[in-house]
């Protein structure tokens, strides 16, 4: 426990340096892939650590933002507001949601490793049992949540910067000189005054300091609405459309196994299920009352739709598909590209990668 509290000291007064080393190691795991033996292994083994270490220390630093006046409190996101909302109100949620998250910082790993050792045959089983583990997560989040969309990522995401924590002991030492504190309701708020000292102008009365601080205040409609608010239920066609995006990498990954990896019917299989769900959510969406702007969802919503969208690419990076269309169009850029500066080092990661989308599942997986 010492030792946890020493690290936590030592996370908190380095933040700044600590974000800074794990976007540097993070990316260093894009061009290790094709360098050495095992470099593959090594770079996913780096990756899975450094994602499941950010975790900690975002867990480390949310509990210092609490500490800090509600004036100096970054304003969440909406994907965090929502997430924080389930995690604290529902135990098993957050369990859930820790155990998805996990799975999936781990998962290429896992596979890579398990290929290495016991090869292909066990390795499609634990696939298997990875996405059997997943749908049933995900599937408990839907009834928890009342069969509200699945947001990803399901935990909460680092919505402060680490560098504006290390005046955390001035920002507490000034707080009674830029603060003051209403009698009736005990609340804390900022001075005008200090308004107009932080931009720097030292002009009193400054219009458009004042202008700006009462901007910066101003009330979006997601600022408004409740946690929970931020997701609609789905109903109908909409939850059917949910339940299908939630099984299909599973269905995917038993069909394969029957019919084989090059084999058609697994990829139509797949990609017409996608193309269902999409469909049946959106028609859910536009039929809502109140349901956004144009009846397409709040701002979470239609941020889970583009993402969901942007996953379509992963099917021509899956086999036959790939096998017949796309290989050989990479190929054919990546040999282009390494005749021309600048553009041959995204050929040279593209060749490094192609070896890995062909042969690990997870890759591609979009799941």
């Amino acid at each position: 426990m010492d030792f946890l509290k020493k690290y936590e000291s030592f996370i908190f007064k380095n933040a700044s340096q600590i974000s800074s080393i794990e976007s540097t190691l993070r990316s260093l795991t894009y061009i290790l892939p094709g360098r050495f033996d095992d470099a593959d292994l090594a770079s996913e083994a780096l990756f899975s650590t450094l994602n499941l270490l950010g975790i900690y220390h975002d867990t480390i630093l949310t509990r210092h933002v609490a500490s800090l006046p509600a004036t100096h409190r970054p304003t969440p996101s909406p994907l965090n507001r929502y997430a924080r909302d389930w995690q604290n109100s529902s135990l098993t949620y957050k369990r859930i949601a820790m155990l998805l998250t996990v799975i999936q910082y781990t998962e290429v790993l896992i596979e890579m490793g398990v290929q290495k050792k016991w090869g292909q045959q066990y390795k499609w089983r634990v696939i298997t049992a990875l996405e059997a583990i997943k749908a049933a997560g995900r599937l408990t989040l839907l009834r928890l949540t009342n069969q509200r969309m699945i947001m990803h990522p399901i935990h909460t995401e680092r919505d402060v910067d680490p560098s504006t924590l290390a005046d955390l002991a001035e920002a507490e030492q000034s707080v009674k000189e830029s603060h003051w504190t209403g009698t009736r309701t005990g609340s804390t708020r900022l001075q005008l005054s200090a308004v107009q000292k932080n931009s720097g102008n030292g002009k009193a009365g400054g219009k458009s300091d004042v202008t700006e601080f009462l901007l910066s205040k101003v009330l979006t409609p997601d600022v408004v609405r409740k946690p929970r608010d931020l997701v609609g239920m789905l109903s109908g066609l909409g939850a059917i459309g949910e339940y299908m995006f939630v099984l299909r990498p599973l269905i995917y990954v038993l069909a394969m196994r029957k019919y084989g990896q090059k084999s058609w019917y697994p990829w139509f299989l797949s990609l017409a299920i996608e193309l269902a769900s999409r469909t049946s959510i959106k028609h859910c969406l536009a039929s809502r009352p109140g349901g956004g702007r144009g009846g397409s969802g709040t701002l979470l919503e239609k941020d889970e739709m583009k993402r969901r969208l942007w996953l379509l690419l992963y099917y021509v990076l899956r086999s036959p598909f790939y096998d017949r269309f796309t290989k050989e169009r990479l190929h054919n850029f990546c040999e282009s590209a390494s005749k021309k500066p600048l553009i041959s080092l995204v050929g040279g990661i593209v060749r490094d990668y192609q070896p890995l989308w062909e042969s690990v599942y997870f890759y591609t997986a979009g799941s």
